[in-house]
């Protein structure tokens, strides 16, 4: 008997494992081979909550659950149909599966919201806020992570990465930081991204006041010990997002996540006349679409109609027709 049939249960090749987050193979073990059981398989795992490692429920910062991707059902619906095709049995990936997947895509795009973003200004007014205060270490490494992240348009694992020598300094007071392995970059062939002088003078403001040698080697962004001192041990990614959390809540601005200096980077960029390939480039996204997203505001108000049809050239005539100008038909 073929390995996959009408009549047979998955045998299939194995699917990425629980163990590192990928589908939960216990679910397609010993179904039948049928649309209709692989649909209700899909129905399963899209409505159950992911689990960490420890086999402790995944959240969100906010404390919602956090439940199967489309693209993951998409991957599960992949791996049944190079099953059937390496068997040469009949594809059995239906209607049934079909219906299923649109279900959860629309109950996604309709959950989905967009992250609270820090904007060019806001990113400064925390930064502002957290460095106000000379003598509080936490805050003045606060300040440089944020202007950091804003200028380079970093994510957290980044900034959790960056060393002392990844920060190059020039003539003008302006600087380069170096991402030697990046999301998009797993080959480690790096890229340099653009710090301004104010974000180069919070960098060295942090260090000082740190006594850390810029020139020294070990991490940028460190931990602090209780009473203010600083260790070698590096602020981990999590640390970060925590940090960008409370100091964006500090100015007023709730729900920020580790993402939101990366997205109000990429509407300030927009805002302020860049294209979506030149804001794709900065933010060294490869996706259109989630660009558009982030800016979708903003890309609006730049958009043909915003330029083109402006009140001040529309000669319509507003005035209000009274009884008397009713025209008789």
């Amino acid at each position: 008997m073929s390995a996959l049939d009408s009549t047979s249960h998955w045998e299939g090749p194995s699917t990425p494992s629980t163990s590192s987050g990928g589908i939960p193979e216990e679910v397609l073990a010993g179904l039948p081979a049928t649309d209709h059981a692989i649909s209700d398989a899909l129905d399963v795992i899209a409505t159950t909550p992911q689990t960490n490692r420890d086999g402790s429920t995944r959240t969100t910062s906010g404390g919602d659950l956090i439940y199967p991707s489309a693209a993951y059902l998409d991957q599960i619906v992949a791996a049944v149909r190079l099953t059937a095709r390496l068997a040469g049995a009949a594809d059995p990936v239906g209607a049934s599966c079909q219906i299923v997947l649109r279900r959860h895509r629309r109950r996604q795009t309709k959950a989905a919201k967009q992250v609270a973003a820090l904007d060019w200004p806001t990113a400064d007014a925390a930064a502002t806020v957290a460095a106000a205060d000379p003598s509080d270490l936490a805050g003045l490494r606060d300040a440089a992570i944020i202007s950091v992240m804003s200028d380079a348009m970093l994510r957290v694992s980044e900034a959790s990465a960056l060393d002392l020598v990844d920060v190059t300094r020039d003539g003008d007071g302006s600087g380069v930081v170096t991402i030697r392995r990046s999301k998009t970059d797993q080959a480690g062939a790096g890229i340099d991204l653009y710090l301004r002088r104010a974000t180069v003078l919070r960098i060295d403001g942090w260090l000082a006041a740190a006594k850390i040698d810029p020139s020294g080697d070990g991490a940028l962004f460190r931990s602090i010990r209780k009473g203010g001192h600083p260790t070698d041990q590096r602020l981990t990614a999590r640390s970060i997002r925590r940090i960008i959390t409370n100091r964006a809540a500090a100015v007023g601005i709730d729900g920020a996540s580790g993402h939101s200096l990366r997205v109000g980077s990429a509407q300030s960029l927009i805002r302020s006349g860049a294209g979506l390939a030149e804001t794709m480039q900065a933010g060294r996204w490869t996706n259109a679409g989630m660009v558009a997203r982030y800016g979708r505001k903003e890309l609006a108000r730049k958009g043909v109609v915003a330029r083109l049809r402006d009140d001040i050239n529309d000669t319509t005539d507003t005035t209000a027709t009274t009884d008397t100008d009713t025209p008789t038909v």
